[in-house]
């Protein structure tokens, strides 16, 4: 410590002072950080996930892939019911999907519903 107050010629109770300050910044920054990432995003919905037999009640932001989801999962995403998540499980054996907007390639999936699921599909690359 003595060699960095005498570089800036602080006293130690201005360095004192500067470390503190510099321990609260990134503190904070920490903390933004991680909110950034705990909160969802805009254009995100909260949706109501109902998990076993007690019909629980959780939400938040969930991410699906077309790929590999089981029908029932797919039925979650706002807009798609049971025919087509059968539909996208169908088209997934033929040719699975590559990039997330390769699902309006599914009868029935056009341009207005796959802006309402985007935010909750990623397709993983192998």
């Amino acid at each position: 410590m003595a060699s960095v107050s005498s570089y800036f010629s602080f006293s130690s109770r201005q360095l004192r002072f500067v470390s503190i300050l510099a321990a609260t910044a990134v503190i904070m920054g920490g903390y933004l950080f991680l909110k950034s990432y705990a909160q969802p995003g805009p254009g995100r919905l909260d949706l109501a996930v109902h998990i076993g037999d007690q019909k629980q009640q959780f939400t938040g932001t969930f991410i699906i892939d077309p790929n590999t989801s089981p029908a029932d999962s797919l039925e979650l995403l706002p807009g798609i019911g049971p025919v087509l998540a059968g539909r996208i499980v169908e088209y997934r054996v033929r040719a699975p999907f590559e990039r997330e907007i390769d699902v309006t390639d599914v009868h029935g999936i056009g341009p207005k519903l796959y802006e309402r699921i985007k935010p909750y599909l990623r397709v993983r690359r192998y």
